[in-house]
């Protein structure tokens, strides 16, 4: 696959110029009380406090602490379903434990060093553990309280999911690089990245179109056999892609390092735009990093505001916005 994927990077008109289109949107901020991961399309959010303590979001619930676990003194929230289920992690200097926090019970799913990453609306979870006999962890799915090595030979992790099964993630192969993969029921395990690279596979939506991070080749989005689009970066800087949604719009954070200082939100339709210059003016923050996007168009991350660091926002649409439609991409 890595000759085709070159091939389209060097033909396909979109790779080579970052886009920047007019700004349909504009948006309110609102500050949170935790540093969020994950904005369902309910409008919950997920993450953990300053404190380290995994905990939900909400406009009308405010913020609720998920429990706790003894021995281990931090926990993360990842991820959440329509249903309200909530996946994370418990830490300790030792390990991590993968939970779901369902209907008011806290669950601890099983294998070691296991952390669960993402959870789709039939209640399957994705995510990470230690398997007998493998190198350290390995991408994993959990149903029905039992737990699935996903394969590959050398470890890895399944990052994300959809509502039809397809999961995506890294493994590493046996030279020790990480490559980005796509597992469905149809055909089990496939790379997406091109041979020889590294590259990981960020985000999946409902379409099955995913988010992959390739050195070298930056951000792009696979939308499946044919075609590929790159994530156009103002002046081809580096950046972080963090989540996709329904509708192909990127978010993430991008900056002249990869240490990105600078929030931005990207579609094929409307290119890129730093989300700074979406805001209102004097509102005294600056948006770092976006790590979740919904179906809605809100948006979740984290920003310095006055004068404090590592702060969690919520930007929403404001009402003159035109209404949000599904996409029609098949």
């Amino acid at each position: 696959m890595g000759l085709g994927l070159l091939a389209l990077f060097a033909f396909f008109p979109g790779w080579a110029h970052a886009q920047s289109g007019s700004p349909v949107h504009r948006y309110k901020v609102i500050e949170l009380p935790l540093r969020p991961f994950h904005v369902g399309n309910s409008g919950k959010v997920v993450g953990n406090t300053d404190k380290n303590r995994a905990a939900t979001w909400s406009l009308h619930g405010g913020l609720r602490l998920l429990p706790v676990l003894q021995g281990f003194p931090e926990s993360e929230a990842r991820g959440s379903n329509q249903s309200g289920d909530v996946v994370g992690f418990f830490r300790n200097s030792a390990q991590s434990r993968a939970f779901v926090y369902r209907r008011g019970k806290l669950l601890m799913l099983v294998g070691d060093h296991s952390r669960a990453l993402a959870v789709n609306d039939s209640d399957q979870i994705a995510g990470e553990s230690a398997v007998p006999g493998k190198a350290p962890v390995s991408p994993v799915l959990w149903k029905q309280e039992s737990m699935a090595d996903l394969g590959g030979c050398c470890g890895g992790v399944a990052r994300g999911m959809n509502n039809h099964g397809q999961i995506i993630g890294d493994v590493y192969d046996q030279d020790g690089r990480y490559r980005a993969v796509l597992w469905d029921g149809s055909q089990g395990m496939r790379y997406l990245g091109s041979d020889n690279n590294y590259s990981s596979a960020i985000a999946i939506n409902d379409s099955g179109h995913v988010m992959v991070q390739e050195l070298g080749k930056g951000l792009y989005i696979y939308f499946g056999p044919g075609k590929i689009v790159r994530v156009g970066i103002a002046n081809q800087q580096p950046a972080d892609g963090r989540a996709l949604n329904d509708t192909d719009e990127v978010v993430g954070g991008y900056g002249p390092s990869f240490d990105a200082d600078r929030a931005f939100v990207w579609s094929e339709k409307d290119g890129f735009h730093d989300l700074n210059d979406l805001i209102p003016a004097g509102s005294r923050w600056k948006l770092q990093v976006a790590t979740g996007i919904n179906n809605l168009g809100q948006i979740v991350g984290v920003g310095d505001h006055n004068g404090k660091e590592y702060v969690g926002f919520l930007l929403v649409e404001e009402k003159t916005a035109p209404p949000r439609r599904p996409s029609s991409r098949p």
